[in-house]
């Protein structure tokens, strides 16, 4: 009966501080990262798609959106490219490429950000307007996913340093302002996961379009 309770209140914690995500106090503290990052992001994406339109007249040859997904996972089943996209996307294109920066320079998940920004400008470029439509809810979706995950890398690596005022205040050493960064940072890989696992089914209906 003993480990039953144990395992309850185990269950019970983990419900807990996952819901706890979805609360207005949890934005709160994020907010302005959230709307910086997106600014740059977006902006950075939205400005190099207008300066190739003004310099790269006309477009390269658009070659199919199914060009932007790995030759292996085309000839897979539709659940196969879902889950091959969202786990790329996931490890690669937000942790490594994004959060993993900023832990060991906390402006590095921003400066990564803003390049990623750049490239999607370019290719957006390439796409046909009734294409580049079509994936629009792929793009503001993934898109949000990096924004939040560059949130995660810009806190840890701001927690080791001490530079936020949460960790300066309350005399925390650099391990443990790390540990406490790490918790929030996990809170916020759940709206990576969620993010990513939309866009990944979006993008695939585009490409199963497309071919």
């Amino acid at each position: 009966m003993r480990l039953k309770s144990l395992i309850s209140r185990a269950l019970l914690r983990v419900i807990v501080d996952f819901t706890s995500v979805f609360r207005f106090a949890f934005f709160r503290e994020i907010w302005t990262l959230l709307v910086l990052f997106n600014a740059l992001f977006f902006g950075c994406a939205t400005v190099t798609l207008l300066g190739a339109g003004l310099i790269l007249q006309p477009p390269p040859l658009y070659t199919g959106y199914s060009a932007n997904v790995p030759e292996f996972l085309l000839g897979s089943g539709w659940l196969i490219m879902v889950l091959g996209i969202f786990v790329f996307n996931l490890v690669v294109s937000s942790f490594i490429y994004v959060t993993l920066p900023g832990l060991l320079l906390f402006p590095l998940s921003a400066i990564f950000l803003v390049y990623r920004g750049f490239l999607w400008g370019l290719l957006l470029y390439v796409l046909p307007v009734s294409v580049f439509l079509l994936a629009l809810p792929t793009i503001v979706l993934e898109g949000e996913a990096y924004v939040f995950a560059t949130v995660g890398g810009t806190l840890l690596g701001a927690s080791w340093t001490r530079l936020l005022r949460e960790y300066k205040g309350e005399g925390l050493s650099r391990v443990d302002a790390l540990k406490m960064a790490l918790k929030e940072c996990l809170r916020i890989y759940v709206f990576v996961v969620i993010f990513l696992i939309a866009a990944a089914i979006a993008e695939t209906i585009v490409v199963l379009l497309s071919i």
